[in-house]
């Protein structure tokens, strides 16, 4: 068995409505479609996605660029690969562009090795298909009161119990406004979550996370930039609500320094950023040798297999950005998802919504 064939296509996604944080205007994600193939016929997929057209070209080249290094060698032997690939990222850094085309060609790796035996990829990787707990990421700043209040409350009719909005106003005071009318419109039975996106600056973020704490917060996510990692360690020490942390990260050495500095108590894996399937479980491993539970960000369509393997798995996050892309969309169940049954990662992706995308650009 050996990977002889990498196919790609670019297609940009508009969303329904554009998305406003404290460092992001978006209308349209670009992504990257990633398949594998073998000589004898098997195939994985995976994706990367970007904020801009280019980068996107970009992040295509690098898949390419890296699938010679796997090129005619046995998809079974993914940790080998895996390896090999990490050291030939050396000149680059191991981290950026060449971290994402690492992680969509071992995702599709694996997508292979588990079609291989004709198990799906949970199965594949030790684990089981109880549901998946799920929580639903929206409640953006571009959206008014009114609106991220019933968009709250339409997570809660649909089964969701955990739910994720976006503070990081200029003016605190607003911040605790929308917090507190969605507090209010959820109930105290909810979880709520809410994610700065690195929009504080490290000497305000103490007095900024001691205004939502009255809110019964269960995690503050990204409070501050990501690499100051001293600022996010003293946030964690000087106030009662966890943080979550991690999504900007790539591999298990740059979360073991986060592990160290105790500046996350929620670590957050991005499968594109992670280093791909191998990488996300040996970071899920490593964080529980340290007692911690992870999240995953975005990309559940495939974290639910990592999910269904790591124990220590609390819930994965749930964007609907990139559901076109797929045939037969994972479905949700009261705010859960079931690993799906199919070989591998059970995903196929949609050849209308590429031609018509692909057209489109």
């Amino acid at each position: 068995m050996k990977l002889t064939q990498l196919e790609t296509a670019i297609v940009s996604l508009p969303l329904p409505k554009a998305v406003i944080t404290p460092i992001h205007h978006i209308d349209t994600v670009e992504n990257v479609l990633v398949t594998l193939r073998t000589a004898d016929g098997l195939e994985g997929v995976s994706y990367l996605w970007a904020l801009g057209a280019r980068r996107a070209v970009v992040l295509e080249a690098m898949v390419w660029d890296l699938f010679e290094v796997v090129r005619d060698r046995d998809p079974r032997q993914r940790n080998k690969l895996w390896d090999s690939a990490w050291q030939d990222l050396n000149f680059l850094g191991r981290g950026g562009v060449g971290f994402f085309a690492l992680s969509a060609l071992d995702t599709a790796i694996t997508d292979i090795a588990a079609r291989a035996v004709g198990e799906p990829a949970w199965r594949y990787l030790g684990g089981s298909d109880d549901p998946v707990p799920i929580y639903a990421g929206g409640l953006f700043l571009s959206d008014s009161i009114s609106q991220i209040e019933r968009e709250a409350v339409g997570y809660v009719e649909r089964g969701f119990r955990s739910i994720k909005m976006r503070v990081g106003n200029a003016e605190p005071r607003k911040d605790v406004e929308r917090v507190k009318a969605v507090r209010d419109a959820i109930g105290p039975d909810i979880r709520l979550m809410v994610d700065v996106v690195q929009g504080w600056e490290a000497s305000q973020a103490i007095a900024r996370a001691r205004m939502l704490e009255p809110f019964d917060i269960y995690y503050i996510e990204d409070p501050v930039p990501f690499d100051e990692i001293e600022a996010m360690a003293s946030l964690a020490h000087a106030i009662d609500i966890p943080i979550a942390a991690g999504e900007n990260n790539y591999g298990r050495r740059e979360f073991l320094q986060l592990i160290k500095a105790g500046a996350a108590q929620i670590p957050m894996i991005d499968l594109q950023r992670a280093g791909g399937i191998t990488e996300w479980l040996r970071i899920a491993s490593l964080c529980d040798a340290h007692c911690l539970p992870v999240v995953s960000h975005v990309f559940h369509e495939i974290s639910v297999h990592l999910a269904a393997a790591a124990p220590n798995t609390l819930f994965l996050e749930y964007v609907p950005w990139w559901e076109a892309l797929f045939e037969d969309p994972i479905e949700i169940t009261n705010g859960t998802i079931r690993p799906p049954d199919k070989p591998g990662l059970g995903l196929c992706f949609n050849r209308a919504t590429i031609e018509a995308q692909q057209r489109a650009t």
